[in-house]
């Protein structure tokens, strides 16, 4: 395991420049380049916001920083579940040339979804700068952390999603519709006393694995407080599957 260990590091060059490849042709020939992973979640935040505060009478702003900090969370996963899963057949003819840790793959394809993140957390940043500024503070201190817990999470399901769209071709347009149910089974934009009314939606909410996880942005930059304890298991459990 140390060898393994020891071969994704020495290819660091290699996959870090396969992930600032990924990075630029994203964005080639954009006007906005960049600007558009702060724009597009923010954007369309506001409409979401608009629509659901008024038919859940929810504050306008109180509800689009809500919204915003389980969109930028939401963005992470479904790209590691859905689009992860082509890092390896999208790398096949590295594959085939080199005999490279094939996790390298999926690494640079989290390390492109993580630096994604971060830009899409800048629109958080600037609207919790306007309406909750008390927050940011505690906030900003979380983020290295929690974005290392992202980074293990998002590598993990980029690997199982690879290896499995490996298998069955099928995967993208299975994983689609499984996340598309998701969403409406995850707080992403339902507040949890939404889930409450009734018993199975409230055990649905107590137990979805993507409540703790949107919390680890959403409890600092929404609530102002921090985690710890979910922090912590997290963590351990993403080190824990890693080794092996």
């Amino acid at each position: 395991m140390k060898e393994y260990w020891k071969k994704i590091y020495d290819t660091r060059y290699f996959w870090s420049h396969l992930a600032i490849m990924d990075l630029k042709s994203r964005f080639r020939r954009s006007k906005l380049g960049l600007l558009w992973s702060v724009c597009q979640p923010f954007l369309l935040t506001i409409v979401m916001a608009v629509v659901f505060s008024t038919v859940f009478h929810q504050p306008l702003g109180d509800y689009l920083l809500y919204i915003l900090s389980g969109m930028v969370v939401w963005d992470l996963i479904t790209a590691s579940v859905i689009s992860g899963g082509g890092c390896f057949l999208s790398s096949e003819q590295y594959a085939r040339q080199f005999k490279h840790p094939m996790t390298i793959y999926s690494l640079k394809f989290a390390v492109f979804t993580v630096i994604t993140f971060f830009i899409e957390l800048i629109a958080l940043v600037i609207w919790v700068l306007v309406y909750v500024p008390e927050n940011l503070t505690i906030a900003v201190w979380t983020v290295p952390l929690t974005g290392m817990i992202l980074f293990l999470i998002s590598w993990e399901l980029t690997t199982m999603a690879g290896y499995a769209n490996t298998k069955y071709r099928d995967y993208p347009q299975i994983m689609g519709l499984v996340m598309q149910t998701v969403w409406y089974l995850s707080p992403v934009f339902f507040k949890e006393e939404m889930f409450t009314s009734n018993p199975i939606l409230e055990t649905l909410f107590r137990f979805n694995p993507l409540t703790h996880i949107l919390n680890l942005i959403r409890n600092p930059f929404y609530v102002g407080w921090f985690q710890r304890d979910w922090i912590t298991y997290l963590l351990s459990v993403r080190l824990y599957f890693l080794q092996y």
